[in-house]
């Protein structure tokens, strides 16, 4: 299985866009790994998580065909995680020749009601092409190869309850889980029972080097440490699970290379804007 992180930012950007702390700046200086978009991955050049503004620069620094891409799955209704508007360009005299006619979109109902919402002159030769399946907390939906699971984020829960997700394809299984906080319960309880064995996962780091605490909205290192803990405890996460944080804020100062050194007592890996994994 391939996975791409395409931007690994929290909402703001890092550096962010308005932003003239030492930290930003520094970013801004160093370039390279240090400059991080909003927060967007792929599976397999074919199944895209989450659709910021960011997803037109995203496709040309990597090359991507996203007319190939038949699933996107997303968490949350969030600007930096979903920019409706941009679907009105799948089609009509804005795009020709797609790879693939229909595009499967899996949700929470408040980002079907956003797009709905921020769509709404979007052509019918576009949104007829757009298939959008509303899911729940603790809900599988197949399509194709793939096999995903939806489960309540610790983020945005009124009025709308964001998710994260596990995504098993062809004897892999990936666990995406941000934008959320430190789990619930019911998620550790869920995962156990389904015996789910992670080959990778990905965990929010919003906050990196601070503590958050298990009620807040987003994670830190310590807060990851200790979720990686109790999924060692089920058995979903063994020593050949790789590890990866993800979803940075400039607030948690995160320039690359001290980041990685803060990473590594963690046993965690540090992703960066384009990183690409095969397992």
């Amino acid at each position: 299985m391939k996975f791409q992180f395409l931007g690994t930012a929290a909402s703001e950007g890092f550096p962010a866009l308005f932003c003239n702390c030492k930290y930003c700046n520094e970013a801004r200086l160093r370039g390279g790994k240090n400059i991080r978009t909003r927060s967007q991955s792929i599976v397999n050049d074919e199944l895209l998580i989450d659709f910021p503004a960011d997803t037109y620069w995203h496709a040309i620094q990597n090359n991507l065909r996203l007319d190939k891409v038949k699933t996107l799955i997303v968490t949350h209704s969030h600007s930096d995680h979903f920019d409706a508007y941009d679907l009105c360009t799948r089609g009509h005299w804005f795009a020709h020749d797609l790879a693939e006619e229909k595009m499967h979109i899996v949700c929470n109902q408040a980002v079907y009601d956003l797009y709905l919402k921020d769509a709404r002159d979007i052509s019918p030769v576009v949104s007829d092409n757009l298939i959008f399946h509303v899911i729940k907390p603790f809900d599988s939906l197949t399509l194709g190869d793939y096999v995903i699971t939806a489960l309540p984020a610790r983020h945005s829960q009124k009025p709308e309850q964001a998710l994260f997700y596990v995504i098993q394809s062809n004897g892999k299984t990936i666990l995406y889980a941000h934008d959320t906080g430190y789990f619930f319960k019911e998620c550790f309880d869920f995962i156990k029972s389904k015996g789910y064995v992670f080959d990778f996962a990905t965990f929010d780091c919003t906050n990196v080097d601070g503590e958050c605490g298990e009620e807040w909205s987003h994670m830190s290192f310590t807060e990851i440490s200790k979720v990686v803990q109790k999924l060692r405890e089920s058995g979903a996460i063994t020593d050949k699970t790789l590890l990866y944080s993800n979803h940075f804020s400039h607030n948690g100062n995160p320039l690359h290379e001290e980041t990685c050194k803060i990473a590594k007592t963690y046993g965690v890996e540090v992703s960066y804007d384009g990183l690409s994994l095969e397992f």
